[in-house]
């Protein structure tokens, strides 16, 4: 072949590859959002026996591991538990018939909540950068969780549910800068503004509260307790999300707004209860 025909060859080729790439990216901007949202339900449907081989691989690797321990260690085992057990309910000061507070990354069945069941779900993947953070559940959309729905860890608002399919489901967790929510004070009924921020390194999880009254005050002694607000539409009264120990003005001049300090339990758990209304 022609050296110059080579040439004129491979500089056609590089056009025509930039051509098919424009084509493509301009077919991808103005598919309809519907469609968009269905290949990400699509993708999340084919990645679901990916988590779900990984976590039984896990609890195959554990089972395999027990069973290779001697009934000896077995039983010293089962008594320090039952010791460990035993202290944090002395320590945290619970009644047994009711409830019971176990390990940090324990979910804890505090309340049956009116208006709500509740679902159980191990977290099965878990991805967190600066800037989301968000967990994928073993419980699905066949189980009733749906869109919205509160997750809690122990006795504290973990997150919400963004997307559901069949078999498990995606929850933002707090500190999620895409988490925005209304809740309250606890003993004050005027609306607040609650936002995730994103996380500075390997520091506690925090959170941010803003459209806060110039006469609420919060101090290291007397912080303010924020709950949750039924005014958000999926999340029942009354459920703690943290503590705000200062208080400073806005921008606007108007409000104040705060750091929250997020339960540590976001840090190390490992299943989640999923708040489901029973009238949707």
């Amino acid at each position: 072949m022609h050296p110059k025909a080579v040439v004129r060859w491979r500089s056609n080729s590089a056009w025509s590859m930039v051509g098919l790439f424009l084509i493509v990216l301009l077919g991808w901007w103005l598919l309809p959002v519907a469609l968009r949202a269905n290949s990400k339900k699509v993708l999340r449907w084919l990645s679901a026996p990916i988590y779900y081989g990984i976590d039984c691989a896990n609890c195959s690797v554990a089972h395999l591991s027990l069973r290779a321990q001697s009934k000896e260690w077995l039983e010293r085992k089962i008594v320090e538990l039952s010791r460990e057990l035993a202290n944090e309910r002395l320590l945290n000061g619970v009644a047994t018939g009711g409830e019971t507070i176990g390990k940090a990354n324990a979910t804890v069945k505090i309340r049956n909540i009116p208006g709500f069941r509740q679902i159980y779900g191990r977290i099965l993947r878990r991805g967190e950068t600066a800037w989301w953070n968000e967990i994928t559940l073993s419980a699905g959309s066949d189980g009733g969780v749906c869109e919205g729905a509160a997750a809690l860890c122990g006795d504290h608002l973990a997150g919400k549910i963004s997307a559901a399919t069949a078999g498990n489901c995606v929850a933002i967790l707090l500190s999620d800068p895409r988490f925005r929510s209304i809740v309250h004070a606890s003993g004050d009924g005027r609306p607040l503004v609650y936002e995730g921020i994103a996380q500075r390194g390997f520091s506690a999880p925090m959170g941010r509260i803003c459209c806060v009254p110039s006469d609420m005050t919060a101090s290291e002694s007397t912080p303010l307790q924020i709950v949750t607000s039924s005014l958000s539409g999926t999340y029942p009264d009354g459920i703690a999300l943290g503590t705000v120990s200062e208080l400073r003005p806005s921008d606007d001049g108007i409000f104040q707004e705060g750091d929250v300090q997020l339960s540590p339990l976001l840090s190390s758990m490992r299943e989640l209860t999923i708040l489901v209304p029973l009238n949707r």
